[in-house]
């Protein structure tokens, strides 16, 4: 479609998502904020209503491997009116419906980059049922065709498609069981490797291939003598005797304790300290701790994984594996 003089005179701002993944622009107008990483809000006029949402996602689908299954996963309903267009391998889904006297205007973009991976921007705008917003909203309504059409995908993988790819794997990895010590059975990825420290003391699992992301485990053994007599309250004490003493020094947040029978523990927080080269760094670590009390010693494995990546969904994604695996693990004696 040819552009008018209007278009090129037009000021844009220019807005890149997930580090070039795809590329918006707006009129110059527009106020634009990031509500996170992957999701900014967009407003035409001063009063800041209405708003338009925008959300991209990048992820990893090997069964959408056909133009029937691809469409089928766009639309939300096959009885709405909608339209579908599809440009190279970007497909552009579109309809507008009415709920409870609001009205609401819904895009998507996907992303084809074969043979697996894809992204999806979904933009949505809702408005009041009435002439008075109607007056309001039918200039933006006649801009989006516009903002939408110019939505350019980067051609080549980025770093949030490899990450899609390995939140693809991370979900479907096969787990297999591995004793540690005799003392703890963690079902960990097939794929990652476990090395021991030569004194048996420590074992250090790495995730990938590069290296670059590891998690420690470790066994410590607390000597002790519980009396019969108030024995709950007694392991009750110790234990939290054990957790003030592991954090009084340490800056920590998002701490929880969680106690189940058999005098099993679970306490996990994340720890942030500052870089002892680099006064203007904070290292942060997600320290997890398994605790089994006994008649005559205190059983603790402790995990630790240091949130390396400058990227918060690569450290997001490995996390969310640690928590289940860690959750599930069992002490055994």
């Amino acid at each position: 479609m040819a552009k008018n003089k209007t278009d090129f005179l037009e000021k844009k701002k220019k807005i890149e998502l997930l580090e070039s993944t795809a590329t918006l622009f707006f009129p110059e107008v527009c106020r634009i904020k990031f509500k996170d990483f992957s999701t900014l809000e967009v407003t035409f006029t001063e009063e800041r209503y209405p708003v338009l949402g925008i959300n991209i996602q990048c992820f990893d689908n090997p069964k959408l491997n056909s133009e029937s299954k691809i469409k089928k996963y766009l639309i939300d309903d096959e009885e709405i009116n909608y339209r579908l267009d599809k440009k190279k391998d970007v497909l552009c889904f579109n309809y507008e419906i009415t709920v409870e006297k609001e009205k609401l205007v819904i895009y998507k973009l996907l992303s084809i980059l074969r043979p697996r991976t894809f992204r999806l921007i979904r933009l949505a705008l809702t408005w009041p049922d009435s002439l008075e917003a109607k007056e309001v909203i039918d200039p933006i309504l006649a801009r989006l065709p516009k903002i939408i059409d110019e939505i350019k995908f980067n051609p080549q993988r980025t770093k949030y498609d490899e990450l899609a790819s390995l939140d693809y794997n991370l979900c479907n990895a096969r787990l297999i069981s591995n004793y540690f010590w005799d003392t703890i059975k963690l079902r960990l990825p097939l794929k990652w490797r476990i090395e021991l420290s030569k004194e048996n003391e420590y074992a250090k699992v790495i995730l990938d291939a590069k290296s670059n992301f590891s998690f420690l485990v470790e066994k410590f053994l607390i000597n002790t003598n519980i009396k019969d007599q108030n024995k709950e309250k007694n392991t009750d004490k110790l234990v939290e005797s054990f957790i003030q003493e592991i954090t009084k020094e340490v800056n920590i947040t998002n701490a929880k304790l969680k106690k189940s029978d058999e005098n099993n523990y679970f306490f996990y927080f994340i720890a942030s300290e500052v870089d002892f080269n680099n006064s203007s760094k904070v290292n942060k670590s997600k320290i997890w701790y398994r605790i089994k009390v006994l008649e005559d010693r205190i059983v603790i494995i402790s995990f630790v994984f240091e949130l390396t990546s400058h990227i918060e969904l690569e450290n997001e994604l490995y996390l969310e594996k640690l928590n289940q695996i860690i959750g599930a693990s069992e002490i055994l004696v």
